[in-house]
């Protein structure tokens, strides 16, 4: 099985970019759905959140995580740290999930990671590919998305690894600020030349 490592910053459309791989045939891993699983259900890991920063846990257990992502985009140092204690758990389940998907035949599985480079996990891919858009474009994204003003969406951004950053590292780049037509033709060569 190949597995192809997808990243990019948040509203650059990522998820249009796996659901477009999955219409092809391939397996997908979400690194923030698994991020948001683990948020609800694995106690050692929001134990591990909360010694750290005391604030992001509601008195009933549960993550706060308007909280915890205000005192993490504002601050790379706070964001390492929150990185530090998350990231062993999301790797754990995508060597769970890549192996499901391995027993089970697939050809190509996209591993969706937005932070695919700084967790590591790039080492598990066979090839990597960014997806990129214009600040504008992902600021609108994130702000009809996630309902949140047009400042706090900038924060996130800012908060992230520039273009240049996947320029440098990816095999692929996709360039998503046009229609579905247009990202789709971009995923079917990347599709055909990696299973080529």
């Amino acid at each position: 099985m190949k597995i192809l490592g997808l990243t990019g910053g948040s509203g650059t459309g990522k998820s249009a970019a796996s659901a477009a791989f999955a219409a092809l045939g391939c397996g997908v891993i979400d690194a923030d759905a698994a991020y948001r699983t683990l948020c609800e259900t694995c106690t050692p890991m929001l134990k591990e959140i909360q010694s750290v920063f005391p604030k992001s846990l509601y008195p009933n257990g549960k993550l706060n995580r308007k909280e915890l992502g205000q005192a993490v985009f504002s601050d790379p140092d706070k964001l390492r740290q929150l990185n530090a204690i998350t990231h062993p758990y999301i790797r754990r389940a995508a060597r769970e999930a890549l192996a499901e998907y391995e027993a089970n035949g697939c050809a190509l599985c996209v591993y969706d990671a937005p932070v695919l480079f700084e967790a590591g996990l790039d080492s598990v891919c066979d090839k990597t590919c960014a997806v990129l858009a214009g600040r504008e474009t992902r600021i609108a994204r994130i702000m009809a998305r996630d309902n949140i003003s047009h400042e706090y969406a900038a924060l996130r951004i800012d908060a992230q690894a520039e273009d240049a950053f996947y320029r440098k590292r990816c095999d692929y780049l996709i360039q998503n600020d046009a229609d579905l037509d247009s990202l789709h033709a971009q995923v079917r060569r990347i599709y055909d030349d990696i299973l080529r």
